[in-house]
């Protein structure tokens, strides 16, 4: 498949998953709302709870969410991920940044207890599969193990550029086993590939930028599932959500007061 013909793809599906946009149709598929109830959550039609689905659906998908597989997440925050995965009897290494005084309240963690949900798992069953080590995601330490897959759930935009973003999900594969399988996702900007955002704290990703990426990865001898453009057709598709953003009408939001930008998932096979 062409690069071109991903442009003009049907609406990405949760049934079949590839690399994908957040899109509103998603959320009206089985599967969305079977997923809801593992992460314990009420269906809320937001961008960070579709990045969880995805993930898990993707893992699935690739058949690693298997009792006695193993699992590493990269920038954890306060995710139900591994609470679902230590369900489904996955032995789970999150690893996050240490708290700064100044940064974001959703990241950094100094403790396991910070990815227990109730009601997804037992303690006893959570504390059996799930440990915690601090890790920083621009310098990936080289004792994290090989395991069956990998996440992060929109982390690597927040690493100061986006070639610190491109850097990680690359030097991230040492962390697969042969086989294994990466889930990422991360910030879109939708409105082309000129102009985007960069900061030190945040940088969104054009799709030349994801096309590159992709590129850089089949370089390094892997599969990077094909990518699905398509930004959906929904009311909701077509909605931006403005400062102070809507709890439960977040697919689209502007940054910066000039760029707009979802989320967006991309799988990797390692070779």
């Amino acid at each position: 498949m062409s690069d071109h013909a991903a442009e003009v793809l049907p609406e990405p599906t949760l049934e079949t998953v590839a690399s994908q946009l957040c899109t509103s149709q998603q959320f009206l598929e089985p599967v969305y709302d079977r997923l809801c109830r593992e992460i314990a959550q009420d269906k809320l039609f937001h961008r960070k709870q579709w990045e969880y689905i995805y993930i898990l659906r993707a893992l699935e998908q690739l058949c690693v969410l298997q009792p006695g597989y193993s699992g590493l997440g990269f920038g954890c925050g306060k995710e139900p991920l591994a609470a679902v995965m230590a369900r489904r009897g996955v032995n789970v290494l999150c690893t996050d940044i240490e708290p700064v005084e100044e940064g974001d309240a959703y990241w950094g963690s100094t403790d396991v207890r910070g990815f227990f949900y109730e009601g997804i798992c037992s303690w006893e069953t959570f504390e059996k599969h799930v440990s915690f080590r601090p890790a920083n995601m621009n310098a990936i330490p080289d004792d994290l193990g090989q395991h069956e897959f990998i996440w992060s759930s929109c982390a690597l935009e927040h690493l100061g550029s986006l070639q610190h973003g491109i850097d990680f999900v690359l030097n991230a594969n040492k962390c697969l086993k042969p086989g294994g399988i990466a889930v990422h996702t991360t910030e879109y900007n939708v409105e082309g590939d000129d102009e985007t955002f960069e900061s030190v704290g945040l940088s969104l990703y054009r799709r030349k930028d994801m096309l590159r990426l992709k590129s850089l990865v089949e370089d390094q001898g892997h599969v990077f599932l094909p990518i699905n453009f398509n930004t959906g057709d929904g009311e909701l598709d077509k909605y931006v959500d403005l400062p102070p953003y809507n709890r439960n009408k977040h697919l689209k939001l502007i940054v910066e007061e000039k760029y707009v930008t979802t989320s967006i998932g991309f799988i990797i096979i390692k070779h």
